[in-house]
């Protein structure tokens, strides 16, 4: 009777022990999961930052583009240019440019045309 006393007591003690584990590799799993998805988050973003800058460098040294005149804004892949042109050779050789980028995926046009 003694031996079963002790073994339910130990039983007892270990139980918790047990269940916390079990609790902290959760959390462990849970910590894990969403630091793999700020860093997917924080990618696109370092991504995205990459292809503005890629586009304007297209732009600065293209002879047809005024880049200072077109604003390039990235979100998950997709350009958006917005700004005024004097042409629309120029807005369709900003739209070739952009694409040409590694990583774009769609480029969205609001460029305005002003013929000077």
């Amino acid at each position: 009777m003694r031996k079963l006393t002790i073994a339910i007591f130990a039983l007892l003690l270990v139980l918790p022990l047990l269940t916390a584990c079990r609790s902290a590799k959760n959390t462990g799993v849970a910590i894990k999961e969403g630091s793999e998805a700020a860093a997917d988050q924080t990618t696109a973003k370092l991504d995205d930052a990459s292809i503005t800058a890629a586009v304007k460098a297209k732009f600065a040294h293209d002879q047809t583009v005024a880049a200072h005149n077109i604003d390039v804004d990235t979100n998950k892949g997709i350009v958006t240019l917005t700004g005024n042109v004097s042409s629309q050779m120029e807005a369709e050789r900003a739209v070739q440019l952009a694409r040409s980028v590694d990583g774009v995926k769609d480029v969205r046009q609001n460029l305005v045309v002003q013929p000077q």
